[in-house]
């Protein structure tokens, strides 16, 4: 506000000051051309053409007579604006000036020659000689000669032009100049003023090259404010300069009141600021923090306070949200557990036992015959259905599943070693302790045997290998079975992907609504053709997060 008053101040100063100053040209440029309208108009008078052109054919008197009337016209021209000082009327061929004040003289030739206007000027023509200011006009020049037969000067008064300059200032140390572009000659409203080092470096620092303007000068540590106008009719520039301080007074004592309020604001402003912290920013920013907490699961948070202003309202009811919210999802979550436990148990009843059968079938066989392998099988046998009936734990090791499914897999070598070939890698390390259902794996390495290779005569494959990163671990089963049709591959990946409850639950979809049960609907099976022809399974584990469900599930 203090810039913008200051600024304001100095614009309308200059404006008013560019205003006035232009004024005052505009009025001289319509004197200057009055009195070249009356110059120019004597160029006609009869007596001076009589006393140049007729002059050694005329008497005496007449001469006489013509000049008179000639000096009483010119005293006419000079009474007509105080800016005129003297008129006359030099003529070459009586070699004779005639002068409103002095009457008759002997022509001054070198006047005669110097006060002429140079080539190519243009507007009112004012010529400066030894000092003083003239107004001249010239006679066409003669056939003969190469000087005019006359010339008609008006000298201009500069101490009238110092008086019209003083009315300009109105501020104590302020003055005025009037510059001649020509011949940077100086008109000042005190006289010799252009001597002084002031006047020369306002006038050497100032640009007059616009139409008018204003500009500010430093001269020894002192301000000035120069408002110029320039008049390319009079060929002529008019400054006025300001000392600084005359401008900056009329906003002294706003300056003084601008320091006092913003004073005064600062100080409201920081009591303002200090208690909208204390009362509003610092008990808003621990409700905030504490909905943050209760955001990331900690519903143990309550807020303690003994304020019974609003906020002490908001903390109460918080407290008793998240009480309330405690108590609810005590009682939802132990009812999803107990839900997903029934749900679990059930889908782990359904494994189909007909893999029971069909080994005890071929020990029947192997003990008929006496094979040698009978003891290794029968013992890879126990190990096997000891892991599928034990019920203590509903969730196991990762490495125990896989360590089962390798079992099952010698199992399987032994019952089909001429037709078979197993490739199973090794599971990363970091994995082994994942906690995970109960025959996940070796189902759907028992589906690849059963629906991919136990119709082959020979050259079966079965690979199980392990992908994974931090956040996710991929265990694929793939044969090289004939029996997976396309539109069976299509219909068991629509299968996969239906998440309705009256589908009929066969092996691969149990297995798969048990891994999305326990680690997120993002885990679970995908089936696609193998690179080898038959099928492809990938049992995928999202690690990130399910490590927390199982626990969860166990409580």
């Amino acid at each position: 506000m203090y810039n913008w008053g200051l600024s304001t101040v100095k614009i309308e100063i200059s404006k008013s000051t560019i205003a006035q100053v232009s004024f005052y040209l505009e009025g001289l440029e319509k004197e200057i051309e009055r009195m070249k309208t009356l110059q120019y108009d004597c160029l006609n008078d009869e007596n001076l053409n009589k006393l140049a052109i007729r002059s050694q054919i005329m008497s005496i008197y007449e001469s006489t007579e013509s000049m008179r009337q000639l000096q009483q016209r010119l005293v006419t021209i000079r009474n007509s604006s105080v800016y005129i000082k003297n008129v006359s009327v030099h003529i070459l061929p009586i070699n004779r000036t005639i002068s409103s004040n002095s009457g008759l003289d002997d022509l001054n030739m070198e006047k005669f020659k110097d006060i002429r206007v140079p080539v190519g000027l243009g507007g009112a023509q004012i010529i400066s000689y030894k000092g003083g200011l003239y107004l001249s006009t010239l006679q066409k020049r003669d056939l003969l000669g190469s000087n005019p037969l006359y010339s008609i000067e008006i000298e201009l008064d500069e101490d009238v032009f110092r008086q019209a300059l003083t009315q300009f200032n109105t501020y104590n140390g302020s003055g005025s100049i009037l510059i001649s572009i020509i011949d940077k000659g100086i008109i000042s409203n005190q006289k010799d003023a252009g001597n002084t080092y002031e006047i020369k470096t306002i006038i050497d620092k100032i640009s007059t090259d616009t139409a008018s303007g204003t500009e500010y000068v430093n001269i020894k540590q002192k301000g000035y404010y120069v408002v110029h106008a320039r008049s390319t009719y009079l060929n002529m520039i008019l400054l006025k300069y300001i000392p600084q301080e005359y401008v900056m007074k009329p906003i002294k004592n706003f300056n003084i009141w601008v320091w006092v309020f913003s004073v005064a604001v600062i100080i409201i402003i920081l009591i303002y600021s200090f208690s909208t912290y204390k009362f509003m920013h610092k008990p808003l920013v621990q409700l905030v923090k504490s909905f943050r907490k209760v955001e990331s699961g900690d519903l143990q948070v309550a807020i303690t306070h003994d304020s019974n202003s609003e906020f002490g309202y908001l903390y109460k009811r918080f407290n008793d949200m998240v009480k309330n919210l405690n108590n609810l999802i005590d009682q939802v979550y132990n009812q999803r557990i107990l839900m997903q436990r029934a749900e679990l148990k059930q889908l782990q009843s359904q494994i189909n036992p007909h893999f029971l059968y069909n080994s005890l079938f071929m020990i029947n066989t192997m003990a008929s015959i006496g094979d040698e392998n009978l003891v290794p099988f029968s013992r890879y046998l126990g190990e096997y259905f000891r892991f599928v009936t034990r019920n203590s734990a509903d969730y196991i090791p990762l490495i125990d599943e896989i360590n089962h499914a390798k079992v099952y897999t010698n199992i399987q070598l032994m019952r089909f070693a001429k037709r078979l070939r197993v490739e199973f890698g090794e599971c990363p390390e970091k994995y082994h302790n994942i906690k995970v259902p109960r025959l996940i794996l070796q189902p759907v390495i028992e589906n690849a045997f059963e629906h991919g290779i136990e119709r082959k005569k020979d050259s079966g494959i079965v690979s199980v290998y392990f992908e994974g990163n931090d956040k996710q671990l991929n265990i694929i089963v793939e044969d090289n079975g004939n029996d997976m049709t396309d539109e069976g591959l299509s219909d068991l990946k629509k299968a996969l992907d239906n998440t309705t409850e009256d589908l009929e639950i066969t092996g691969i979809l149990n297995i798969n609504r048990r891994i999305k049960l326990v680690f997120g609907e993002n885990s679970g099976l995908a089936v696609s053709r193998s690179e080898m022809g038959g099928l492809k399974v990938i049992l995928k584990i999202i690690v990130s997060g399910g490590d927390e469900i199982v626990q969860n599930v166990d409580r």
